[in-house]
């Protein structure tokens, strides 16, 4: 398999720049946003209500001139392609496809072979869509379904609107109901056994899947069925059985209800796992949308992920018993293998506090009252399932807690073996202040001083198997283009090597920075060095308006720390996959990541000058604003204090940070120009 960063490692997703540039020609910012939230003109620019949080006064400013906009109220800024996987939680690709489509732009186009695949996946999602429909009109009408009304109506106590809009469904105790229902409908026995509706026996008999069972429709998060779980009604095994494996359902990759958990979970910035598919719906029913289920298996990055890009806090409601405590303990099978560890509590725990390290996660686990499920608690009381989720515990602590119960702590080796237990579990803190705050909590809990707690756990820690380092990447773009000229202050390796697609300086520079780090990831240290001795603060995602570039230089400050690089969104890799330079000379190399990382922190921070000008521009147009006529007399003073007093402190606050910025921008430019006075030409 080629390497990662290797330029034989593209993606069909997008082609080169010109693409990017094509759709932001074709679509203009201001409409785009204007779907989501109501613009008003104010001089060249746009403002109106954040989009992204509450607020009454508007704070959200969109220029128009350079695509791009600015909230001042959360802190978000960007352009057309970040504003859309913000707001809907989307990936790099999954917005470039969709904006593409919107502004009639062609994306690369698909092979035989990628038409074929994605023609045969239509079909299977087809043929589960038709079957949730057979299934849901059986649970409704047939007598043989009997049992499992009642079941679903007065066990789970779930209501008519519930079932319909879920699509409950019953599968008849028949052989072959279902392949004879779907050949009616043109699908064919091979079209069935790819959808994972119908089982193929060694002797070439086939016959359905599902058979006198409860059926629920399992879904994609763009509310697409692929697949369906079940449960037995007559106490026969499997009790619980979902769809195998298909092109389709990937039950690593699925979340249960969140194509109607997403928009709750975005608005709410918080999300709640729960073990069952009936606890999921039994909770969208009283009105708690922002619950989802796995898929029966232990929990897996990709569904963290999907979680991640809509919310950062997550919390896993789980029954207090001893394989709820499993449940969180086993962690996540892509972190189990990456870390290559034995299956004790200090690596399962790892596993889910791995993700909250890498991820920047807020995961929590809120234990239910014993032998109750979600379902039953909502049921019971609303208020006692929000105390359950608001007193929900940081994962770590959960995980300490588990790890300290079998052991007797009046004995001074069981102790031992406790910080023992719990060292690589803080160890994968990133944080020094959560690292020092649970190293105090063990401290009380053990009866041991802190200093003695540390050491040993320094101790631990510095016995403890080294994690396989990951090898640095040799390979380097490459770049076809053609040989345009550049603006006097870019870069000055690429007046000669590296020409420019059709797009802004900045992001000329942002490319130009990442390709760099591709070809040598450690660089990082420099340029951060660099920015430290301006007194500046270090690189991070936000010195990037591209988004997918962002996550290029997420991974790869990873890889400059010899971390394990996350499963990739590698957009980025398609965007410098053609992008060379000729001189790769390490002193040279260093010198260019420097600049251009200062040359990128001045335009930056010229951006933002500029729209704190705008912002003071406005508050100080609003301070000479008359009160509404509707106003009463004996209360137009209080309301001008009132807002004077609002506008004052605004402007106060954007007045100071103008200063900063200005300030900042000051320092970044002296240390460019020194670095270019100091440099060989």
């Amino acid at each position: 398999a080629p390497d990662r960063f290797s330029p034989a490692h593209k993606l069909s997703t997008i082609t080169s720049m010109s693409v990017i540039d094509d759709i932001k020609v074709r679509l203009d910012i201001v409409n785009v946003i204007g779907a989501y939230t109501k613009l008003t003109k104010s001089g060249r620019n746009f403002k109106g209500l954040s989009p992204f949080q509450n607020e009454r006064s508007p704070s959200f400013f969109v220029f128009p001139d350079t695509q791009t906009y600015k909230d001042f109220s959360s802190g978000e800024q960007g352009d057309i392609f970040s504003f859309v996987m913000k707001k809907e939680g989307w990936t790099f690709g999954e917005a470039l496809r969709e904006l593409a489509h919107r502004a009639g732009v062609q994306l690369e186009e698909r092979s035989e072979v990628q038409k074929q695949s994605q023609d045969h996946d239509v079909r299977l999602r087809d043929a589960n869509t038709q079957a949730a429909e057979y299934f849901h009109r059986l649970f409704l009408t047939a007598p043989q379904a009997d049992a499992c009304r009642k079941y679903v109506k007065d066990k789970r106590s779930l209501t008519d609107e519930t079932i319909a809009t879920w699509q409950i469904g019953y599968s008849l105790m028949d052989y072959q109901a279902l392949m004879t229902y779907m050949a009616a409908r043109g699908f064919s026995a091979q079209d069935l056994i790819d959808a994972g509706l119908v089982i193929e026996n060694e002797e070439g008999r086939r016959y359905d899947r599902f058979r006198g069972r409860l059926m629920i429709p399992i879904k994609d998060e763009k509310g697409r069925v692929v697949g369906f779980g079940s449960r037995s009604l007559d106490g026969s095994e499997p009790k619980y059985m979902n769809s195998p494996q298909t092109a389709i359902f990937d039950k690593g990759r699925l979340l249960f209800g969140l194509d109607r958990a997403r928009a709750t979970i975005r608005n709410d910035k918080g999300s709640v796992i729960v073990e069952g598919y009936m606890d999921v719906i039994g909770t969208h029913q009283a009105g708690f949308t922002n619950v989802v289920a796995g898929m029966g298996t232990s929990l897996t990055e990709d569904q963290f992920k999907l979680l991640k890009r809509l919310a950062d806090r997550i919390t896993l409601a789980l029954d207090a018993d001893a394989a709820g405590n499993r449940a969180v303990l086993r962690g996540v099978d892509v972190a189990r293998e990456v870390l290559d560890r034995d299956e004790t509590i200090a690596l399962d725990g790892r596993g889910i506090i791995r993700h909250e390290s890498k991820l920047k996660a807020d995961i929590r686990v809120a234990l239910l009252p014993d032998g109750k499920d979600p379902d039953e608690v909502v049921l019971a009381s609303p208020d006692i399932w929000r105390a359950v989720i608001a007193s929900a515990k940081p994962v770590t602590e959960h995980v300490i807690d588990i790890a300290l119960q079998s052991l007797d702590l009046t004995d001074p080796r069981a102790k031992s073996d406790a910080v023992k237990a719990v060292s690589p579990i803080l160890q994968d803190l990133a944080d020094p202040v959560q690292r020092d705050f649970y190293i105090q909590q063990l401290s009380r809990r053990l009866q041991l001083s802190t200093r003695a707690v540390t050491q040993a756990i320094n101790l631990n820690i510095s016995t403890a198997k080294p994690r396989p380092q990951r090898t640095q990447p040799s390979a380097t773009p490459s770049f076809t283009g053609t040989d345009e000229p550049l603006q006097p202050d870019s870069p000055s390796e690429l007046n000669r090597s590296a020409p420019l697609l059709n797009q802004s300086r900045v992001t000329n520079l942002e490319m130009h920075l990442i390709a760099i780090l591709t070809c040598s990831p450690p660089l990082l240290m420099d340029a951060n060095v660099a920015l430290t001795r301006a007194n500046l603060e270090h690189l991070a995602m936000s010195d990037f308006m591209n988004p997918a570039l962002q996550v290029g230089f997420r991974q790869l400050s990873r890889s400059a720390m010899d971390q394990p690089l996350p499963a990739a969104d590698d957009d980025w890799l398609a965007l410098i996959a053609d992008y060379v330079l000729t001189n790769r000379d390490e002193l040279f190399l260093r010198e260019e990541i420097i600049q251009t990382t200062l040359r990128l922190r001045v335009s930056n921070l010229a951006r933002e000058q500029e729209s704190l000008y705008f912002m003071i521009s406005e508050q100080q147009q609003a301070r000479m604003m008359p009160i509404a006529p509707e106003v009463q007399e004996n209360s137009a003073s209080e309301a001008q204090g009132n807002t004077d007093h609002y506008l004052r402190e605004s402007l106060a606050l954007y007045n100071a940070k103008l200063q900063q910025v200005a300030s900042q921008k000051l320092r970044a430019q002296k240390a460019l120009r020194l670095r270019s006075a100091l440099s060989p030409s």
